[in-house]
């Protein structure tokens, strides 16, 4: 079973550790690879550690979650994000939402919530993966069939355009 990568970002040395000692990460497929005390701290770790998943506290010195978020959506799309935060402040979800996190959640962070969605994560992550298998098995068979890689198709005519404007003669 691949275990999926996460990185734990808060500025609480004691939350973070709290997290780390409390949830079962392997056998909800996940292997802690690194953690932070802030987002500029996380932006350098994601960059060597390349995680899956990102979980993060939203206010924190220097760099907070939500400018984390956005600086990894810029770089990483596809990389799942859950924001947690001792603030029930509407702004805050709203923005999260804006930047497309995977989930969003109160502190005091409860182990049973926390498990559940690191499985929905985990479910998601397997049918991402399963979906780039089948994409690369089509894309093996065809070049099998055909013995090229498939191009993408315009809307418009596979015909050579010619343009009307330069078969008009510029000579006087």
């Amino acid at each position: 079973m691949k275990l999926y990568r996460i990185i734990l970002v808060d500025d609480e040395e004691e939350v973070r550790k709290s997290i780390i000692r409390k949830i079962k990460w392997e056998e909800n497929g996940f292997l802690v690879a690194g953690d932070a005390e802030n987002g500029e701290d996380a932006l350098e770790k994601i960059e060597l550690l390349e995680p899956d998943l990102i979980l993060t506290d939203i206010r924190m010195p220097y760099m907070d979650g939500l400018t984390l978020a956005e600086r990894v959506r810029q770089k990483y799309p596809s990389m799942k994000i859950v924001i947690f935060s001792g603030y029930d402040d509407f702004e805050y979800a709203k923005q999260a939402i804006k930047l497309n996190v995977t989930e969003y959640i109160l502190k005091p962070v409860n182990v049973e919530e926390l498990t559940a969605i690191l499985q929905k994560i985990k479910a998601n992550l397997d049918q991402e993966i399963e979906q780039k298998r089948n994409v690369n098995l089509l894309r093996e068979n065809y070049i099998k069939t055909f013995g090229k890689t498939p191009r993408a198709r315009s809307s418009t005519s596979a015909r050579p355009r010619t343009c009307a404007l330069a078969c008009v003669s510029t000579s006087r």
